[in-house]
């Protein structure tokens, strides 16, 4: 995305790397676990409905529309659902019941205070 002059300064002003080391500070703090999923993994261009991933996607393409099952849906959404699909296999296979919530942070009552 980098290459894309368009897209290129807003990408890099993100800081991904930062986003992604507070996740993983936060994780650890709350006894959970983060999955990251593979950065070249066609989230965009696999229909969340049947599974058949399309050869190409251009940007400009909002709308994704599946030739083999006639699915549509709009593109970040079809490809968000992909990935709490990818996410949930790796849930289900550790077990959410392995995650320590003895550690978590409790909020203070302001109003007892």
């Amino acid at each position: 995305m980098l290459a894309n002059d368009k897209l290129a300064k807003a990408i890099a002003d993100m800081g991904f790397y930062e986003f992604r080391r507070q996740l993983e500070y936060k994780t650890q703090l709350y006894g959970s676990f983060l999955v990251v999923v593979d950065r070249f993994y066609p989230s965009s261009k696999t229909c969340s409905h049947c599974g058949i991933k399309k050869e190409s996607l251009s940007l400009a393409e909002r709308v994704f529309k599946c030739e083999h099952c006639g699915f549509e849906c709009d593109r970040d959404l079809n490809a968000s659902i992909n990935l709490k699909q990818a996410a949930r296999s790796v849930v289900s296979a550790c077990g959410l019941e392995s995650a320590d919530t003895s550690k978590l942070k409790q909020e203070r009552n302001v109003s007892n205070y």
